[in-house]
């Protein structure tokens, strides 16, 4: 056979390396394996979340909060869902934070019976680190002849920091803070009462006067 002859046949193609091809087969089985897995677990639901802090007494809606998808489980059933909210709103039943999942149990559909907001003027400013949703005693110490006050007594336990109320005008001076507060219908007399009667009116957080 000439030279010519031999340059004219076709180049024998070489055979691939095994192991390039089992190396090859290995990842992409991993790559499988993995969409396999995230596409199994990814049974996570759309929730409602607090963009901010909700106190008891409030209504909302859902343009009040925000949609977040996670991964609950079961417990998914405890938590509203999207879609579920009725249009008219639901009113927060018990603080809830910024940012947490909004549970079942911590809405009504009607404000409860049990409780009212009231707006109070104190004559001692709230502490520092008190917050809305914080839960307070308010102390009533009753106004007497020659402006004089007799003994503090609480006048409504339990009560719960709505909001501070921003002061405008004259009164604005006269009082050293006013806050709305969520209180149990029972004690509404006494505190009006203490409105009317001029009363000097502290509210202190429940962890500190526990030990009263």
């Amino acid at each position: 056979m000439s030279q010519r002859d031999r340059d004219d046949r076709p180049a024998r193609r070489r055979a691939p390396d095994p192991r390039l091809l089992i190396g090859l087969a290995l990842v992409v089985a991993s790559i499988a394996g993995v969409v396999g897995i995230v596409a199994a677990n990814d049974d996570g639901s759309e929730v409602y979340v607090a963009p901010r802090l909700l106190t008891a007494g409030e209504l909302i809606t859902s343009d009040d909060l925000e949609v977040r998808r996670v991964s609950l489980g079961a417990d998914v059933s405890t938590y509203i869902a999207i879609g579920t909210l009725p249009e008219a709103g639901v009113v927060v039943a018990r603080t809830i934070g910024e940012g947490e999942l909004v549970p079942l149990g911590a809405v009504g559909d009607e404000r409860g019976p049990s409780t009212t907001t009231i707006v109070v003027a104190l004559t001692t400013p709230l502490g520092a680190t008190v917050r809305p949703g914080d839960q307070l005693d308010l102390w009533g110490s009753p106004l007497e002849e020659a402006g004089r006050f007799g003994a503090p007594v609480v006048i409504s336990s339990a009560a719960q920091l709505v909001r501070e109320v921003a002061e405008e005008g004259l009164v604005a001076g006269a009082q050293a803070a006013r806050v709305e507060l969520l209180v149990p219908r029972r004690d509404v007399a006494r505190i009006l009462h203490a409105l009317a009667n001029g009363d000097a009116l502290a509210a202190v957080p429940v962890s500190l006067a526990v030990g009263r």
